[in-house]
């Protein structure tokens, strides 16, 4: 059985693979709804929901468009510190359960890419 750090890992490589194969953007999508639920701990709807707003529906996302695997993994990591953002105003979420999700998110974030400026 894989532990949470093995799994978002093996997670994130995977979604970058897809992105450098030019795998279908709902199965990048998908990769990364599984990255998102597992690693910051929310129900499926909501890492659908995020998954919709910040790939599907945003058309200025161009991870397709990396002219290398550096800048694919920086656009990568820009898209991954902006989830905590959108996920701070979503309406769906309670407000109980907003702060260890917040936590969470920051945890994904150092696992995957270390500290950022943003942090």
């Amino acid at each position: 059985m894989l532990g949470w750090d093995e799994f978002v890992l093996r997670r994130w490589e995977s979604i970058f693979l897809g992105y450098r194969s030019n795998a279908g953007i709902r199965a990048v999508g998908r990769r990364w709804r599984d990255l998102i639920q597992v690693g910051i701990g929310c129900s499926q709807e909501i890492a659908d929901l995020l998954v919709m707003a910040e790939f599907i529906d945003r058309v200025d996302r161009d991870l397709e468009g990396a002219r290398s695997q550096t800048e694919l993994v920086a656009r990568m990591t820009g898209v991954l510190v902006d989830l905590g953002s959108v996920l701070s105003k979503m309406p769906q979420i309670p407000p109980d359960r907003l702060a260890g999700l917040a936590e969470r998110h920051t945890l994904l974030v150092a696992a995957l890419v270390g500290s950022t400026s943003a942090d």
